[in-house]
C-alpha cells in the first residue's frame, strides 16, 4: 500500500486493502466468531480496524464519498472508526460536499451523535461568516431528522452569536448581519411551530451541543420554579434561560426594528436585556418608520400602557404636520410600534429594505397622520381628541382637516340626540374650539347641530317630544359667552366677536323656543291619551 500510495495510485492501494482483508477473514475463519476477550479476536479487530481505515483513506482521496463512508460503517475498531468519521466530516466541509450529511443520503447508522457533535464542535469554533455555515448545516441535519428543537436550538445559537459579536466590534456591514439573524430567528420560530406547544422552547445556555440531553423539565416543572422565590441563582438563571416561541417573536421584532433602522443609518443595538423599548419608538417615529413603530407598540404594550404610548407616537405625527411646530421629538406627558391593525397583528414575515415604503400612502404627511389615526383609533378612541388638541396647541393659525371634523361628527343621525356620542363626539370638539380661542369654528360648530336639531322631518318629530334625550354642552356654552364678552370688552376683534355673539345669542332663543314648544305638545298629547283611555 505504501509502494502504491508513494506513486499516487489511490486506485490501487484500495485495492491491496479490501484484498488484505480478505485474506485476515480467511486466516482467521471462525475465530473470530469467539469471546471478544480472545486475545486472536482482539488481534483481528486491531488489523481489521488499520486495514478499513486504510480504505476510508484511499476511498476519500478519490473522492468517492459514499464509499468512504462505507469503509466508516465496517471498520470493527471504534476508535479507529471515530476517528475516521472526523476526518469524513472534515473533508466533506473543505470540499463543499457538507449536503451529502444533511439531506439523508447516508444513514449514519449509530453514528448520528457522533455526526452532531463533530458538527457542533465544528461550529463552536468557527467564524460565523464561514462557508458553508456549520451552524446552517447542523440545522439542515436535525430538521431532515425531525428533530426539531435541535433544529431551532442550533440556528438560534447562530443568531445569539451574530448578535453578541455585533455588539462586541462594529461590523462593517451591519445591514447584512441584521438580515441574517432575523434568517435564523425566523427559521427558530418556523422549528419550533412543528414541535408540540408544552415541549416548543429551547435552552441556548448549554453550549454548542444545547439538547444533547433529550430530559428537559416539563412544564409543571417549570411552573413550580417560577412559584417558589427561594430559589437560588443558579436555578433562577437556568429558568430565565428557556427560550420559548414568545420571546423567540419578541427578538425577531425588535431585531426587524434595528434592521430598518440600519438602513436609514442610525444606530440602535438590541442588547437582549432591554424591558419596554420606549427609546426605540421614538427613534422609529424620527425616522418615519410608522409602521415598524406601532407595531413595536402592539407587541410590547397592553392596556392603559398601549393607549398612553399610541398617544404618544400620534402627538408626534400631529407635531410633523404643523408649519410652526415647537419640535419633532416625543414627549412624555404625565396624563398621557410579519404592520397590524386591531383584528391582524404580524410578528414576524418579509422585511421591506426600503424604508420609504413604510409610507403606505404618498409622502403627505397629512395623509399619513389620515391613515394611521383611521387604522389605530380603534385601540383608543380618544386618539382623535389627542390629535385634534396637539394641532390646535401648537399652532394658533392652523385649521383641521375636514377628515378629522368627520371624525368627532361621527354619524350625521347622532345629531338628533344632541352632541354626544363616543369618546371623541363633537362637544369635545367643540369645548377643544373654546379651550384654544378658536370662536369662530366653536360658533360655527354648534349652529350647525342646533338648525339640524330644529330641522327635522316631521317622520322624525318624535325625537322633538324627548327633550331629557337631547344635550348640548351648556357649560361650555356659557364659557363661550363669556369668552366673546371679554373680547368685546377688552376691544379685541370687537365687530366679529359681536356678529358670533348675536349669531349664538339668535340660535339659544330659537332653541329654547322649541323645546317650550315641544314641551307644550307633548303635555297636551298626554293629556288627549288619559282623556280616551277614561273613555
Amino acid at each position: 500500500m505504501q509502494i502504491f500510495e508513494q506513486y499516487n495510485i489511490s486506485e490501487g492501494a484500495c485495492q491491496f486493502a479490501l484484498a488484505a482483508l480478505e485474506q485476515v477473514d480467511e486466516a482467521l475463519g471462525p475465530q473470530n466468531d469467539s469471546c471478544g476477550e480472545d486475545p486472536l479476536n482482539e488481534l483481528a479487530t486491531s488489523f481489521k480496524g488499520r486495514l478499513w481505515a486504510n480504505v476510508f483513506k484511499f476511498t476519500l482521496d478519490l473522492n468517492h464519498f459514499y464509499d468512504a463512508y462505507c469503509a466508516i460503517i465496517s471498520n470493527p475498531d471504534e476508535e479507529s472508526k471515530y476517528i475516521c468519521l472526523r476526518r469524513f466530516i472534515i473533508v466533506l466541509y473543505e470540499h463543499g460536499a457538507i449536503k451529502i450529511l444533511c439531506d439523508g443520503q447516508l444513514p449514519f447508522i449509530g453514528l448520528t451523535e457522533k455526526v452532531e457533535r463533530e458538527l457542533a464542535w465544528k461550529a463552536e469554533r468557527s467564524d460565523t461568516a464561514a462557508k458553508p455555515n456549520p451552524y446552517k448545516l447542523l440545522y439542515a441535519f436535525e430538521m431532515h431528522r425531525h428533530n426539531w428543537r435541535r433544529a431551532a436550538s442550533y440556528i438560534y445559537l447562530y443568531s445569539a452569536r451574530l448578535r453578541t459579536e455585533s455588539v462586541l466590534r462594529d461590523c462593517p456591514n451591519l445591514s447584512l448581519t441584521l438580515q441574517e439573524r432575523l434568517n435564523g430567528l425566523s427559521a427558530a420560530i418556523n422549528a419550533l411551530y412543528l414541535v408540540h406547544p408544552a415541549r416548543a422552547w429551547i435552552n441556548p445556555l448549554l453550549g454548542g451541543n444545547p439538547l444533547h440531553n433529550e430530559h428537559y423539565p416539563s412544564k409543571k416543572a417549570k411552573k413550580m420554579v417560577e412559584e417558589q422565590p427561594s430559589s437560588n441563582d443558579a436555578q433562577l438563571q437556568k429558568l430565565h434561560s428557556y427560550v420559548d416561541v414568545e420571546k423567540l417573536e419578541n427578538e425577531f421584532v425588535l431585531t426587524t426594528a434595528e434592521y430598518l433602522l440600519s438602513l436609514a443609518n442610525v444606530k440602535w443595538t438590541y442588547t437582549g436585556m432591554q424591558k419596554l423599548p420606549s427609546d426605540l419608538v421614538d427613534l422609529l417615529v424620527e425616522t418615519n418608520l410608522y409602521d415598524m413603530a406601532f407595531t413595536i407598540v402592539l407587541k410590547f404594550w397592553k392596556g392603559s400602557g398601549l393607549k398612553r404610548e399610541l398617544e404618544r407616537i400620534f402627538i408626534a405625527l400631529s407635531l410633523k404636520c404643523c408649519p410652526n411646530r415647537v419640535g419633532s421629538s416625543l414627549t412624555r406627558t404625565h396624563g398621557l410600534l410579519l404592520t397590524s391593525s386591531k383584528d391582524d397583528t404580524a410578528i414576524h414575515g418579509s422585511i421591506d429594505p426600503d424604508p420609504s415604503t413604510q409610507q403606505s400612502k404618498g409622502s403627505n404627511r397629512w395623509e399619513t397622520l389620515e391613515l394611521y389615526l383611521e387604522k389605530y383609533k380603534g385601540f383608543n378612541a380618544r386618539l382623535p381628541v389627542i390629535v385634534a388638541e396637539t394641532l390646535l396647541r401648537t399652532d394658533p393659525q392652523i385649521e383641521l382637516p375636514l377628515w378629522l371634523v368627520h371624525m368627532f361628527k361621527g354619524n350625521q343621525k347622532e345629531s338628533y340626540w344632541g352632541m354626544t356620542g363616543q369618546e371623541s363626539n363633537t362637544a369635545t370638539l367643540f369645548q377643544l374650539y373654546v379651550d384654544h380661542g378658536r370662536y369662530t369654528e366653536a360658533t360655527t360648530l354648534l349652529l350647525e347641530y342646533i338648525e339640524s336639531f330644529a330641522s327635522m322631518r316631521p317622520a322624525d318629530i318624535i325625537h322633538r317630544k324627548r327633550p331629557s334625550a337631547v344635550w348640548f354642552p351648556y357649560t361650555t356654552i356659557e364659557r363661550l359667552w363669556c369668552q366673546l364678552e371679554e373680547m368685546i370688552r377688552s376691544g379685541n376683534m370687537v365687530d366679529q366677536c359681536d356678529k358670533l355673539k348675536k349669531l349664538l345669542h339668535g340660535a339659544l332663543l330659537r332653541h329654547l323656543n322649541l323645546l317650550k314648544v315641544d314641551s307644550d305638545d307633548a303635555l297636551s298629547s298626554s293629556v288627549r291619551w288619559q282623556l280616551l283611555i277614561f273613555l
